[in-house]
């Protein structure tokens, strides 16, 4: 028993056993009665969330552009600080040392090392913002 059945897939006929294209057609409705349930329970605030994220998406372009200004108004207020400064960052984010490691190398506590670095991230926050 060898029957096919002729369907319409992305536009072309095509022919498939009567198995196949009875498991497409039950697939294709339970993803429509997926679909009307997903919308029945959507409440306002639920659709707006989709909405709002939807935006998002949107606007790779202008999410993209925000973000190198970020990046260029953060490597000026880099710039302007002082060597040492620099270099404390430099090794601690590039370098990707530890504070106790960082420590070490200035010869100071970790906690002093903590200390200097929240004092750059205050100072380089309000330069950047």
């Amino acid at each position: 028993m060898n029957d096919n059945v002729v369907i319409v897939y992305n536009g072309e006929q095509v022919s498939v056993p009567k198995e196949v294209a009875d498991f497409l057609e039950q697939d294709r409705k339970r993803e429509q009665a997926q679909e009307k349930q997903d919308a029945r329970h959507l409440s306002k605030s639920e659709f707006e969330t989709v909405l709002s994220g939807l935006e998002c998406v949107k606007r790779p372009v202008e999410d993209a552009v925000l973000r190198n200004l970020r990046l260029e108004n953060l490597r000026g207020a880099i710039a302007e600080l002082d060597v040492q400064g620099q270099n404390l960052l430099s090794l601690r984010y590039s370098g990707e040392l530890t504070m106790e490691e960082i420590g070490q190398i200035y010869g100071i506590s970790r906690m002093a090392v903590s200390k200097r670095l929240k004092k750059l991230h205050k100072k380089l926050g309000s330069s950047v913002s």
